[in-house]
């Protein structure tokens, strides 16, 4: 089973975001900002992360940049999530999920993320 880690401020995405990568077999866990999401990786490193850039303490621009610079965390595959316009230097070479996105979008997101990366 693969781990999600969801990194959102939004709880009502949190929850939906949960519930339907559940049901899809997934084992979630999430943050409600870049700092927390940098500490549940350390503690328990996730298989993919949905990254919402817009967040307060730590945005995902910040968490993004330190996932990068460490040669540990460097590779896990990371699915930026934002309503405004991202730049590629912004994404840092991850894939992009315009928000709000379809339901089929974000499974083969996902799906696609973790089979390159396996």
């Amino acid at each position: 089973m693969s781990k999600l880690l969801i990194v959102d401020d939004e709880v009502a995405i949190l929850e939906a975001l949960t519930d339907i990568l559940s049901v899809e077999g997934y084992e979630v866990a999430t943050a409600a900002n870049g700092a927390e999401g940098l500490d549940h990786v350390h503690k328990d490193r996730p298989d993919l992360i949905l990254l919402d850039l817009m967040m307060p303490v730590m945005d995902g621009q910040e968490m993004l940049r330190r996932l990068k610079e460490d040669p540990d965390l460097r590779n896990i595959p990371v699915v930026v999530m934002s309503a405004g316009r991202v730049s590629k230097s912004e994404l840092q070479g991850s894939r992009f999920l315009a928000k709000p996105f379809e339901l089929d979008d974000l499974l083969n997101t996902v799906s696609a993320e973790l089979d390159k990366a396996h």
